[in-house]
């Protein structure tokens, strides 16, 4: 199963599997926060309902801390969202820019290897700019 990560009008569009989907949502929790990141990437490892509820529980005692503001909360919907269908408003493609701007992901490559030029997430910054400027919201399925 993959997804497709698009806007209207746009020119750039997205496709790649559930597990490239998942490599781009935790390195933006990594940048938005170390904890959270940390934790987050600990998703994976969750196959019952049990570890489900443990990493909810966690993930509520992680985002209580003062630290996090009640405007950060749209950008949870770009991690929580379904993998299979979302989206979230050209504000928070803002947010999500700029927690990334300045990172240099390297060579990383969420998208299929096969049609991928090694520039994801150049690519995908600036997608999120062009969301916002157009006031464009991001979705995905």
């Amino acid at each position: 199963m993959g997804f497709t990560i698009t806007a209207t009008n746009s020119k750039y569009n997205f496709n790649g599997s559930a597990g490239g989907f998942y490599n781009l949502r935790k390195n933006i929790a990594k940048a938005f926060d170390a904890e959270f990141g940390a934790h987050y990437e600990k998703l994976i490892y969750c196959h019952s309902k049990e570890d489900y509820k443990a990493f909810d529980k966690e993930t509520e005692r992680i985002l209580n801390k003062p630290r996090f503001k009640e405007e950060d909360y749209d950008v949870m919907d770009f991690f929580f969202f379904s993998d299979v269908e979302g989206s979230i408003a050209y504000s928070t493609c803002k947010k999500i820019y700029d927690l990334i701007k300045d990172i240099d992901f390297g060579n990383q490559i969420f998208t299929y290897p096969a049609h991928s030029k090694g520039d994801d997430y150049e690519q995908f910054k600036a997608f999120l700019l062009d969301c916002y400027k157009r006031r464009a919201k991001m979705r995905w399925n």
